[in-house]
C-alpha cells in the first residue's frame, strides 16, 4: 500500500507524548492483563457505537480530507466493512478465547494439554490515509476482541479524518483502554520505538522495513500489511465484457488508491483494443458525472502525472477515459499500451486509476511475467473454467487471490488478509485478527502417574544409550 510517509527522528515532545498515553495503557494492563469476555464484548459494541454514531462525520471528514470523495466509497469501505469486522469480533469472541485441547504425546498418557490464547498486553496500529477508518478501527476491534489495550496512530495525511476518530473514541474509551496519537511521522517513529506487545503497520513497502528494523530493537512482533502490483489475468475463455466490468470497478473504487487495485491487466495477445473499448463502457457506467473521488493528495497527483510521462518518453500509448471533469484532485482513468520493464509505471505499485494493458501469449508468457516481480498482495483471474483458474492460483506466489472478481476477499471475514515476502509478513481479519494480536499459549497439565515420570529415574538414566539405540534402530527401518 503506497504510504508518502518518511519517518525521521522523532523530536522530545513527540516522545513525551507517545509515552504517556503508553504507560497509561501498561497501568491498564497490569491490573486487568486477562479481560473476560463481558468486557471484551462491551469494548467491541462502545467501537460499534463510535461507527454508527460518527458515520457520517467520517463521510464528510473524509471528503474535506480528499478534497472529493464519494459518499458510498467511504460508507462502504470506511463504516460498513470496520462494522463487519466488529460485530464478527463480538459474536464469535468468546468461542474464540475457549482454550483448544491437544493431544499428548503417548508418554504423557494421563496429562492434559490445551492451547490458551492470552492478550499481548499493549499494542499498537500504524494507519495510513487511503481508508483512514477501516485500517485504523479495523485492527482495533481484533486488539479488544484479543483482549490488548490498544495505542492508535491514525495518518497526518487525512487530518480530519484522524480528529474525527481520535475525538471519538476518547468519547468512549478510558485512556487504560485505547489511545489515539494524532500527530505526523515523528510520532509514528516513536511508536515503533516501544516494548510493544505486537505492532500492525499499514503502509508502502519501503516504510514497512523502516518500522520492521525500529520495531527489531524490543523484539516486537510486527504484522505489515503492505502492497505491490497486483496482477489481472484474462484467460480467453472468459467473456472480455464482463472481465473489463469487473476490473474497473476494482480498480477505480476509491480513484485506484487501494493497496490490493489491480494493478496491471494481463490480456490474450491481440486481445487489447477488445479489452479497452469494454473498460471504457464499463468506466463510464461507473462514474457517468465524472470521476467521485480525487486524489488524496497532491503529490499523488503529481505522481500519476511522472508515470505517465515517464512511460510515453518511451514509447508507450495512454488513452484517456473520456470522462466529465470530477471534484478537486480528480483524474480520469488512463490506459496504458505498449509498457516496457523499464517504464516506472511497472516497476512501482501504481496507486491510482492508470492500468497498463499487457498482451501475452500463452499461460507460461503471463506467469513468467508475474513471477519476475515481487510477490504481490493479490492476484486476480479471470477464466470460465474455475478448476483451471484454481489450479492458476496455486502456481503463483501472493497475498490473496480472486477468481473472477477483484478486491471483494478483503471483504470476507472468514479469510486471512495479508501479503507474502514483500508485500507484507502476517494476517489478520476474523479470528486470524483474533490470533495475530494474542499468544497462543501452550499448557501442560501432568497426570499423577503418566509414564513420562519414569524418564528420569536412575534405572533409565543408566540405560539411555541402549534406549536411543532401539529408537534409531526404529527409525532407521522405517526410513528404509
Amino acid at each position: 500500500m503506497l504510504n508518502v510517509l518518511k519517518i525521521p527522528v522523532p523530536t522530545t515532545e513527540n516522545v513525551a507524548e507517545v509515552q504517556a498515553a503508553y504507560e497509561k495503557l501498561l497501568k491498564g494492563h497490569r491490573a486487568n492483563p486477562a479481560p473476560s469476555a463481558d468486557e471484551r464484548e462491551d469494548r467491541l459494541e462502545r467501537l460499534e457505537k463510535v461507527l454508527i454514531a460518527h458515520r457520517e462525520e467520517f463521510v464528510s471528514a473524509a471528503d474535506a480530507d480528499f478534497s472529493g470523495r464519494a459518499r458510498h466509497e467511504t460508507l462502504i469501505a470506511d463504516v460498513v466493512l470496520t462494522l463487519e469486522s466488529v460485530r464478527d469480533a463480538r459474536r464469535n469472541v468468546r468461542g474464540w478465547m475457549k482454550p483448544r485441547r491437544v493431544r499428548p504425546h503417548s508418554l504423557f498418557t494421563g496429562s492434559r494439554a490445551y492451547i490458551e490464547p492470552v492478550p499481548k498486553g499493549v499494542v499498537a496500529i500504524l494507519a495510513p490515509w487511503n481508508y483512514p477508518v477501516n485500517l485504523a478501527l479495523s485492527p482495533l476491534a481484533a486488539a479488544l476482541a484479543a483482549g490488548n489495550r490498544a495505542l492508535v496512530k491514525p495518518s497526518e495525511l487525512t487530518p480530519r479524518v484522524s480528529q474525527v476518530i481520535a475525538e471519538a473514541i476518547r468519547g468512549s474509551f478510558t485512556a487504560e483502554e485505547v489511545a489515539v496519537i494524532e500527530g505526523g511521522p515523528g510520532v509514528a517513529q516513536a511508536v515503533t520505538r516501544l516494548p510493544l506487545g505486537h505492532l500492525l503497520f499499514t503502509g508502502s513497502t519501503p516504510v514497512g522495513k523502516i518500522v520492521a528494523r525500529a520495531t527489531a530493537e524490543h523484539l516486537v512482533p510486527v504484522t505489515l500489511e503492505l502492497g505491490g502490483k497486483s496482477p489481472v489475468l484474462i484467460h480467453e475463455s472468459y467473456p472480455m465484457a464482463r472481465a473489463a466490468e469487473r476490473i474497473a470497478a476494482g480498480k477505480l473504487f476509491n480513484a485506484g488508491q487501494t493497496c490490493i487495485a489491480p494493478d496491471y491487466a494481463l490480456v490474450p495477445e491481440g486481445k487489447e483494443d477488445v479489452f479497452a473499448q469494454a473498460f471504457t463502457k464499463a468506466a463510464k457506467e461507473i462514474w457517468p458525472q465524472g470521476p467521485a473521488t480525487s486524489m488524496a493528495t497532491e503529490k499523488g497527483l503529481e505522481r500519476m502525472r511522472a508515470l505517465l510521462d515517464d512511460a510515453k518518453s518511451k514509447g508507450a500509448r495512454c488513452e484517456e477515459v473520456p470522462l466529465p471533469p470530477g471534484p478537486g484532485r480528480a483524474m480520469s482513468p488512463v490506459l496504458v499500451f505498449n509498457v516496457r520493464e523499464d517504464m516506472r509505471i511497472m516497476q512501482e505499485e501504481i496507486f491510482g486509476p492508470l492500468l497498463p494493458v499487457v498482451g501475452y501469449r500463452s499461460q507460461d508468457d503471463a506467469l513468467e511475467r508475474i513471477a519476475a516481480r515481487p510477490n504481490p498482495l493479490a492476484f486476480y483471474v479471470f477464466d470460465a473454467d474455475v478448476k483451471r483458474a484454481q489450479e492458476l492460483v496455486k502456481r503463483v506466489s501472493c497475498g490473496d487471490a480472486c477468481i473472477n472478481e477483484t478486491l471483494a476477499h478483503f471483504a470476507q471475514e472468514g479469510l486471512p488478509f495479508g501479503g507474502v515476502g514483500g508485500s507484507g509478513m502476517g494476517q489478520y481479519h476474523g479470528r486470524y485478527g483474533f490470533e495475530t494480536f494474542s499468544h497462543l499459549k501452550g499448557v501442560l497439565v501432568a497426570g499423577a502417574f503418566s509414564p513420562s515420570r519414569a524418564l528420569f529415574t536412575p534405572n533409565v538414566m543408566k540405560h539411555i544409550d541402549k534406549v536411543m539405540g532401539l529408537l534409531v534402530s526404529k527409525a532407521g527401518r522405517l526410513i528404509r
